[in-house]
């Protein structure tokens, strides 16, 4: 990725699934014009763009609306595979919008704009923090019903301080529909990421607390069925 004057040139994936900053997102590289995007990446910065497009398949070269927004993805790591295909992983970064297209041979080449939410305002801050209080209690539920669930030792999860960041690590781990993904993706603000948050994360953690409670009475169950009987 290389900038000049606040512009970014990054290459551009459009798949039909949607990337969001914090989340983890295991790719397939076999089309030829991928496999030159993922090594010319891993000899510079190990970024390229991920822009939604519902029409992205394999052969055809999807080309996303100027102005929409996508997400640069950095490369955890790769697997190589024969004939030059391979497994990465990567992870959600800085947000964007494509401003123009650079080069579409063999692979979408574009300038973007990373762009950020906006500032929290003094009059919203104590919102805001209440918002992040409530988030965080509920998915702290949600996290310790899903350890139970899973027969894993109850353990809490270190989240960042930022609250940008903070939204989406949370929407990452709980959001999975393609229009609710988006949806965090394009909001600029904080404040109306976690308010979109709160009643999912809400449901969400009730959902996972009543199944873990059936799996735990499950298990007593199955326990009290299996012990010997006194003859």
């Amino acid at each position: 990725m290389k900038k000049a004057n606040g512009i970014a040139r990054l290459p551009i994936f459009p798949l039909p699934v949607v990337l969001i900053p914090e989340m983890t997102l295991p790719l397939h590289i076999f089309e030829p014009r991928y496999r030159l995007m993922l090594r010319r990446c891993l000899e510079g910065d190990r970024l390229f763009g991920l822009s939604y497009h519902p029409d992205a398949e394999v052969g055809r070269l999807a080309l996303p609306d100027l102005e929409s927004v996508g997400c640069a993805a950095r490369i955890l790591h790769v697997r190589p595979l024969p004939d030059g295909r391979a497994n990465i992983l990567t992870i959600g970064t800085k947000r964007y919008r494509i401003a123009r297209y650079l080069s579409q041979d063999p692979y979408l080449l574009a300038e973007v704009e990373f762009f950020a939410d906006d500032p929290v305002q003094d009059d919203e801050r104590d919102a805001v923090t209440a918002l992040v209080a409530h988030a965080t209690a509920r998915f702290a539920r949600f996290l310790r019903a899903l350890q139970r669930l899973h027969d894993l030792p109850e353990r809490s999860v270190a989240l960042p301080d930022n609250v940008e960041r903070l939204s989406f690590t949370i929407a990452a781990a709980v959001l999975h529909q393609p229009e609710d993904l988006r949806h965090v993706l394009e909001l600029v603000s904080t404040r109306a990421r976690l308010e979109f948050l709160l009643p999912r994360l809400e449901q969400l953690a009730g959902d996972y607390e009543q199944r873990a409670r059936s799996h735990m009475e499950a298990k007593r169950n199955g326990h009290r069925h299996s012990l010997p009987r006194a003859h």
